[in-house]
């Protein structure tokens, strides 16, 4: 389920900002080195040019964080039974969902194609599961619980899911650019191997699409 709900006063203006290297960050996690104090966009995805070969950037965790402000309260995602979203904006930059997480909520291990995301968790709690390949192609797994108010920023090909674990809804916010265009989806095999199952084509939506089939997590 999606409903269109397009709010562009609440989108901050983006700023030219250089793309910054390294590892996901958000509170509770160490920043990379020399990007200064902990509550700062760092990471891959906080900051990320609209698309290749592209002079104009934006700051996806600063716009996550802004409309994260009043995503708990939006109608369509309360008192659901299975996992909702909500599209708040989507420019030629950028696309913005609000994510409702049901107790028990879930997707599978995921990456974003080619596109870098920033995810603020707007109320609730969520689990988020890493998943990255070696060189002797053996997966390292990684956990980070995302408390309300805390964020993940991730590049490209970033393998992950989601998950609510606990016995309250979550509501999360989830911005990517350049604008989703593929998503693969993968499982572990013996062994600790990532084997990608499927990868799907993400079909554009435009800012008064009311619905999209298209899993945006």
């Amino acid at each position: 389920m999606a409903i269109a709900y397009l709010d562009p006063a609440a989108v901050p203006r983006a700023t030219s900002l250089t793309r910054s290297e390294g590892l996901p960050a958000g509170p509770g996690a160490p920043p990379p080195p020399g990007t200064g104090s902990p509550g700062l966009p760092t990471g891959p995805g906080a900051r990320v040019a609209a698309r290749p070969g592209s002079h104009r950037q934006v700051d996806l965790l600063a716009i996550a964080q802004g409309f994260a402000v009043s995503a708990a309260g939006i109608t369509e995602l309360q008192g659901i039974r299975e996992r909702s979203w909500v599209l708040l904006a989507v420019t030629d930059l950028f696309e913005a969902w609000a994510i409702g997480w049901p107790p028990g909520g879930r997707i599978e291990l995921h990456d974003h194609g080619p596109s870098s995301g920033a995810v603020v968790v707007a109320s609730g709690v969520l689990t988020e599961t890493t998943v990255r390949p070696t060189r002797h192609e053996v997966a390292l797994i990684g956990t980070h619980r995302v408390e309300a108010g805390e964020y993940r920023c991730f590049g490209p090909r970033y393998v992950h899911d989601l998950s609510n674990d606990g016995d309250d809804p979550a509501v999360s916010v989830h911005v990517y650019g350049p604008r989703l265009t593929t998503m693969s989806y993968y499982e572990l095999r013996p062994r600790g191997r990532l084997h990608r199952v499927r990868s799907d084509t993400v079909p554009p939506v435009g800012p008064f699409d009311a619905t999209s089939d298209h899993d945006p997590s």
